[in-house]
């Protein structure tokens, strides 16, 4: 007999197409995609906030209409909800905690890449667990460092498990697939990786409105994320994702979507939603942290329990 979690195999529940149906009407009848439009969507400028990467990558859908018209992002919002989904097939329990989480609507109102993170995230356990071949993991590092804030932890992590699978070796295969996307960036773009650097420092989103950094507070949580303790992958994973943000000196609410996508827990998605209180009440949107602190208390404990318990 079918059970009723294969019922519908990926992804045509009609709930996850009730879902997919309702993003696609967002983007056409209403103003979002702001971050998108002036970082991602267009094609690469001297200016760009962006690592070249992400336009060559999302080159493809700049043969659609520019603004207004909707269709980059809505691509981009299919993506960001498909990678979910996604991931959630990988890392266990439910799509459900995660798509209606306020990290994700916010990633799709304004347009952002977390994808792009999820979907590294994904390419990177599939190195560890199902032994694919370390040259994807240098994409993997790749993606994972599109945004720093979220994804160096986990690079470095993977990295490590990477060589104690595959042995040395394994650098030489995860360098090449690094070296061929950054020289193929430097032959398309010459000269991205100063401009880039220039843009940042004019940016500094550090200490704005939306910065949602405990740093250097936040430092602390590698304590708990490299607790001497033996533990499943998947939960090592989840602290080393949690104290990159954590100990980050800028990272937004919406930047958690990567964390909350490998740890789909109701209890993560009801504390992503008491963000939005002092949101209402006071204007204040710098209380993200709360995510990240939460998955790495609940990990823990469940560390704590099992053993425990006899």
């Amino acid at each position: 007999m079918t059970s009723k979690h294969n019922r519908y195999p990926f992804p045509v529940s009609p709930l996850w197409l009730g879902i997919l149906a309702g993003l696609i009407l967002m983007t056409i009848i209403l103003p979002g995609g702001y971050d998108g439009w002036l970082y991602y969507f267009n094609p690469w400028k001297a200016n760009t906030t962006a690592p070249a990467w992400v336009h060559l990558f999302l080159a493809p859908i700049t043969i659609l209409s520019p603004y207004p018209a909707p269709f980059r992002w809505m691509v981009v919002v299919l993506l960001t909800a498909l990678s979910v989904r996604l991931a959630v097939m990988f890392f266990g329990k439910r799509w459900i905690w995660v798509v209606f989480s306020v990290p994700f609507w916010w990633t799709v109102w304004l347009g952002q890449i977390e994808f792009i993170a999820v979907l590294s995230v994904i390419l990177g356990w599939l190195v560890i667990e199902k032994k694919a071949h370390p040259l994807w993991m240098g994409i993997a590092i790749i993606g994972l460092l599109t945004k720093v804030q979220v994804g160096w932890g986990i690079a470095a992590l993977f990295t490590l498990w990477m060589i104690q699978i595959h042995g040395w070796k394994s650098l030489l295969w995860a360098g090449m697939s690094m070296a061929g996307i950054l020289g193929a960036t430097l032959i398309i773009y010459p000269n991205w990786i100063a401009l880039w650097l220039d843009s940042l420092r004019l940016l500094s989103p550090s200490g704005r409105y939306f910065d949602s950094s405990i740093f250097p507070i936040g430092l602390l949580a590698w304590g708990g994320a490299l607790i001497p303790v033996a533990m499943p992958k998947i939960t090592r994973l989840r602290l080393v994702a949690s104290a990159t943000l954590l100990g980050s000196p800028y990272f937004a609410t919406y930047h958690c979507l990567t964390l909350l996508a490998m740890s789909s827990r109701p209890q993560y998605w009801a504390v992503s939603w008491l963000t939005v209180v002092p949101m209402v009440l006071f204007n204040n949107q710098r209380f993200g942290w709360i995510i990240p602190v939460a998955v790495l208390i609940g990990e823990l404990w469940e560390i704590w329990h099992k053993r425990a318990t006899p």
